[in-house]
């Protein structure tokens, strides 16, 4: 008996030697095929990357791109439906100029203003026609990329030596959610910052504080000024801390609304600075320290039938859009005659990152490029030149001069619209371009323009700042649409009016935007 189960247990054993053997021959064989696979990946990948850039079929040293005739048709609804009064399509012509063998059309379909919404599902319907414009606005980023619509820019940013001056947060937001792909380059940042009524400051001996202050000088300035609001018709004011408080207080990564970029999860809980800032704006409320806490009748009895109280002169710190930055400044300087100054931001707290909120307008290429490389980088080429190119930009600049002083009645003005020439503020760190931009730049003092020369548009780490602001997370999928149900002001409001305290509260809306998130990407996910 004993010797039959010996005999079992040993054929048993030779069997299973057969067999792992096997298993061994076939998991190397696996291995190797899918080395290879990766191998063959990898060269396919360089071949791309090395065929994306500089094709000159002909050898004459020339790259195809500016010597093939190519006509490009290129979708931006912005600055106006009449291209010849449109400063970035003037600013297309100097490229066509330049390279009189590309043609570029306005895709006449995307020349109107809709909602973001409306324009992916067009786009959408172009694609599956076979007419996605070749350049076009990319209204939301994730979606547009995650229905196939763009070209991978890698391999051109990789062989372009100026991309390196693409600063972080934008490159960081170029990149798609998954991390695969670049899906296109914003053509601007348009962030938020800090602006003083000097003239209010001045009239009630409040001490003006250097650019360079910190979030102690802000504060001190605020109780100053707060100190004279129960007897008169003016306000502290505050900075927009409400949209990104927790980068700025708690360094919470990307901290826009909440949102942590490293964790993909709304992080109120853990952004206790940005709570006890919440905490004390509730509390100034409460008191009458902010004009828009007062009743319909207490702003009546105080400050008359004025509506506008940053515009009408009666707060001390205001907030200025960049886009908004030409018909701000036209209203309160030369409508109003007020006195205003844009500051850098005031340097953050202990804990908290000195940063400035912005979002990025991006364009995109067509992923139906790739298979006509030559036409494709003509594109790319396009792109760059309207977005981080060093005589792109200095293009765009140039077309001030070319558009002041013109007649009051002429179709553009660089007087009534210098955003549209200048367009936010560009990608590139690079202070040899920075310092040609405008508003660095500086007007003559007897133009008309010269209204908007702020010394802090000179301060290099304010300009860094804005070429690399904490960007609005559109390439995410499901945060866009969780911002849609959060406005952060309500968690005030809880504080203010429902006696709450910021640290009850915090949780119970990570739990909610959490949720809200999780819901949308299950649906997406589909």
């Amino acid at each position: 008996m004993k010797r039959k189960i010996a005999l079992l247990l040993s054929l048993a054993l030779i069997f299973s030697l057969v067999l792992s053997a096997c298993s061994k021959d076939e998991g190397a064989a696996e291995s190797n095929e899918s080395n290879e696979a990766n191998e063959t990946e990898e060269v396919t990948q360089n071949e791309q990357s090395s065929e994306s850039a500089g094709i000159d079929e002909d050898g004459n040293g020339v790259p195809d791109w500016q010597e093939k005739p190519i006509e490009l048709l290129f979708a931006l609804r912005f600055y106006g439906e009449n291209d010849d009064a449109n400063p970035i399509y003037l600013n297309i012509k100097k490229f066509t100029e330049k390279y009189p063998n590309i043609k570029v059309t306005r895709d006449r379909q995307f020349a109107i203003e809709q909602p973001d919404g409306d324009e992916l599902e067009i786009l959408t319907a172009r694609a599956m026609e076979g007419t996605l414009p070749d350049i076009f606005y990319s209204p939301l980023s994730a979606e547009v990329y995650d229905r196939e619509l763009t070209l991978d820019l890698t391999p051109y940013l990789e062989a372009d030596p100026d991309s390196k001056w693409i600063s972080e947060n934008a490159r960081s937001f170029m990149q798609t959610y998954d991390g695969k792909e670049v899906y296109g380059i914003p053509w601007m940042s348009v962030a938020q910052f800090p602006a003083l009524n000097l003239k209010l400051l001045r009239e009630n001996n409040i001490a003006i504080p250097p650019y360079n202050w910190t979030y102690d000088d802000y504060e001190h300035l605020r109780s100053e000024v707060a100190k004279l609001t129960p007897n008169n018709p003016i306000w502290p004011g505050m900075i927009e801390f409400i949209e990104f408080g927790s980068h700025y207080f708690d360094s919470i990564p990307n901290g826009w609304k909440g949102f942590n970029m490293e964790t993909r999860r709304f992080d109120y809980t853990n952004s206790k600075k940005f709570g006890e800032w919440l905490d004390q704006v509730s509390k100034e409320g409460k008191q009458g320290l902010h004009f828009y806490d007062l009743t319909e009748e207490e702003r009546a009895k105080k400050a008359g039938n004025l509506g506008w109280s940053w515009g009408d002169g009666l707060e001390a710190v205001g907030n200025v859009w960049m886009y908004a930055l030409s018909s701000d400044v036209n209203e309160l300087i030369k409508t109003r005659k007020m006195e205003i100054d844009i500051y850098p931001m005031p340097q953050a707290p202990e804990g908290g990152t000195t940063s400035i909120h912005a979002y990025y307008d991006t364009l995109s290429l067509s992923s139906a490029l790739s298979e006509d490389p030559v036409k494709a980088e003509a594109a790319f080429q396009l792109l760059k030149w309207l977005t981080y190119s060093e005589e792109g930009l200095i293009s765009r600049w140039a077309l001030i001069d070319e558009y002041t002083g013109l007649p009051e009645d002429a179709p553009l003005r660089a007087e009534d619209r210098l955003m549209d020439f200048v367009q936010g503020w560009p990608i590139t760190t690079n202070p040899e371009v920075l310092k040609h931009h405008p508003l660095v730049k500086g007007f003559p003092e007897d133009s008309e323009l010269a209204i908007f020369n702020f010394p802090a548009f000179q301060n290099v780490d304010f300009q860094q700042m804005l070429s690399n602001p904490i960007p609005y997370p559109r390439h995410i999928p499901g945060v866009a649409k969780t911002y849609g149900t959060l406005n952060p002001w309500d968690i005030r409001d809880d504080i203010r009016d429902e006696g709450k305290k910021y640290s009850d509260i915090a949780p119970e809306w990570d739990a909610l935007l959490n949720k809200t998130l999780d819901d949308y990407l299950r649906e997406y996910n589909k």
